[in-house]
């Protein structure tokens, strides 16, 4: 049986080690600089420059990961045993703000997730045919994402 908190945690917890990684190569890079410290074999300032640059937007995807796997494990439970189990992630979206579960999910609530979605697309398939969508922060795509499984029952 899944549980609906441990779901939220997970993805609370990708936004904290975000925290701690961002933190860790902050202190880091100035210590290097100083040779007080040595970058890894085959690595370069450069590296250090672009995981800095490079730390939140990963963190948000692993984030992403974490609630999609709370959404399909719902979906699982929900339509199993179905003939096909495949569905798109925009679907899956509009689905779970389907369903209501003691309380209907908002369109703003829908909406918010569908921007986190679009903006992780972006990141992870960064196309150069299209608009990039608005910059979506790990906390605020936390608050989003977090907003929408409240909206799940307590365990499944």
């Amino acid at each position: 049986m899944a549980e609906r908190q441990g779901f939220i945690d997970r993805v609370k917890g990708a936004e904290r080690e975000y925290y701690v990684v961002a933190a860790a190569i902050a202190h880091f890079g100035p210590v290097a600089l100083a040779g007080f410290a040595q970058l890894p074999t085959k690595t370069s300032r450069r590296d250090l420059d672009s995981a800095g640059e490079r730390a939140e937007s990963t963190y948000l995807i692993r984030m992403w990961a974490e609630f999609e796997t709370a959404l399909r494990s719902y979906w699982r439970l929900k339509t199993a045993p179905g003939p096909d189990d495949r569905i798109g992630t925009k679907n899956l979206i509009d689905w779970i703000a389907g369903v209501k579960q003691g309380r209907a999910v908002s369109a703003d609530v829908r909406d918010g997730v569908h921007e986190v979605r679009e903006y992780r697309n972006f990141m992870v398939h960064e196309r150069d045919d299209q608009m990039p969508p608005d910059e979506v922060s790990i906390e605020e795509a936390r608050k989003r994402l977090n907003t929408l499984m409240h909206c799940l029952p307590i365990e499944w």
